[in-house]
């Protein structure tokens, strides 16, 4: 599914979206931000594998009158999942525009008329989410997803006059009502500005706080196996709350921003120059790094399918037949695999488990877990090497998982 990410249908949602209808201008309260409600609306509706699109409304009770009154929105998507719906993943980032930075405007009384086309920050990350929801949704793909994916753009991310220079409010609203109303959520991947690079290279950063670290160590694992060839920050990732996952954070969801740099107005030489159109009237679609918004949509997709997938064996479609309930080994993923395989398992009971890596004449060449760990699903990587670091030649390997006095073993195949 990751070759299926189309730039040409990356560069059009962009496109569509910084021009608003010709309003360009997607700030908060104006025509162009409702025009782009509808347009996020709509395009999610033609994706005919969802399984609902709604219009999730939320007002700002003490912004200025009239606005205090005026609905706003979040568009959310929702792909059930097949096996554990009530489980959820949500791919997310902000529909609204700014330019309050820009020294031609003054802000506070230009905002209704001013220019605000938002090309990078953040029409880049709904085109991602667009995009992924189009290809994962797709029947065509037959993606046997077991939790239930959300994709959401949220209103009312930025800064505004109207509503006292607050921010992340339609996030605020999605993440208090999910935590009253008990929703599991597993994780979440909010895609906010990642379409600027002008060194010709092509990067990300992850921003989390330490719950949530597993989310972004996973991204890099998959950057990584899939051989996505984005080049990023590593851990620790800096905890900073500059976009909607901090709503998470504070109902104690893990969350994950996913960004050009953090933050993007500053330098990380020599992968990233600070922005120098954020926030401003010059955010426009010419100023984009195409590819590199098409990599961390790929990136994205694959990491966010890869853990809320139910994945089988490659032999036979199904889980091997006399595992008992308790205890799952499922097929890796991929398979065959050159840079690096994913290999998940379940047990339903705490205890000693190990997870080890055999070559054909039984010899163990890496072992991968050994630890008592408390029940529930995980997911390793192995990167084709043995314990001492060193490739290994390709061919057929066998991987066992031991746990409650019982032992499983697959096998899988590695080509290089």
């Amino acid at each position: 599914m990751v070759s299926q990410v189309s730039q040409e249908n990356i560069s059009r949602y962009v496109q569509d979206l910084a021009n608003a209808d010709g309003y360009q201008s997607r700030v908060t309260y104006t025509e162009g931000n409702r025009w782009s409600v509808n347009y996020i609306k709509e395009t999610f509706e033609s994706f005919a594998g969802l399984s609902s699109v709604i219009l999730d409304t939320f007002f700002v009770a003490n912004a200025s009158q009239p606005h205090d009154s005026e609905p706003l929105f979040n568009v959310v998507a929702t792909f059930e999942g097949k096996e554990n719906p009530s489980q959820i993943y949500i791919i997310g980032g902000h529909l609204d525009a700014t330019a309050n930075l820009d020294n031609n405007l003054n802000w506070e009384t230009d905002w209704p008329t001013a220019k605000a086309p938002g090309a990078d920050d953040n029409a880049s990350g709904v085109a991602a989410i667009l995009e992924i929801a189009r290809i994962l949704s797709d029947p065509n793909n037959a993606f046997n997803n077991s939790y239930t994916i959300k994709f959401i753009a949220f209103g009312a991310e930025e800064r505004h006059p109207a509503y006292n220079n607050n921010n992340h409010l339609g996030s605020k609203h999605y993440a208090q009502r999910a935590f009253m109303q008990g929703e599991e959520i597993l994780g979440v991947y909010i895609v906010d500005m990642i379409g600027h690079n002008s060194t010709g290279k092509v990067y990300f950063n992850i921003v989390s706080n330490n719950k949530s670290r597993d989310l972004g160590e996973k991204m890099l694992a998959v950057n990584s196996v899939y051989q996505i060839g984005l080049t990023s920050n590593a851990p620790p990732f800096p905890e900073a709350t500059y976009s909607d996952h901090d709503q998470f954070w504070l109902y104690r969801y893990k969350a994950i921003l996913i960004i050009e740099n953090a933050p993007p107005w500053q330098n990380s030489l020599p992968f990233y120059t600070a922005n120098p159109f954020y926030h401003r009237e010059s955010d426009k679609f010419a100023t984009l790094n195409l590819e590199q918004v098409e990599k961390i949509t790929k990136l994205t997709l694959a990491t966010v399918a890869s853990l809320a997938s139910v994945v089988t064996s490659v032999e036979s479609g199904e889980e091997v037949l006399n595992q008992p309930k308790m205890f799952s080994l499922f097929q890796n993923y991929p398979n065959p695999f050159n840079a690096g395989t994913f290999i998940r398992y379940r047990h339903l009971s705490s205890g000693s488990v190990t997870l080890s890596i055999y070559n054909l004449r039984g010899q163990k060449v890496v072992s991968l877990v050994n630890e008592i760990q408390p029940s529930g699903e995980y997911s390793v990587v192995w990167d084709g090497k043995d314990s001492k670091g060193r490739e290994l030649p390709g061919g057929i390997y066998l991987y066992s998982f031991e746990v409650g006095g019982q032992r499983f073993v697959r096998k899988m195949i590695m080509s290089k």
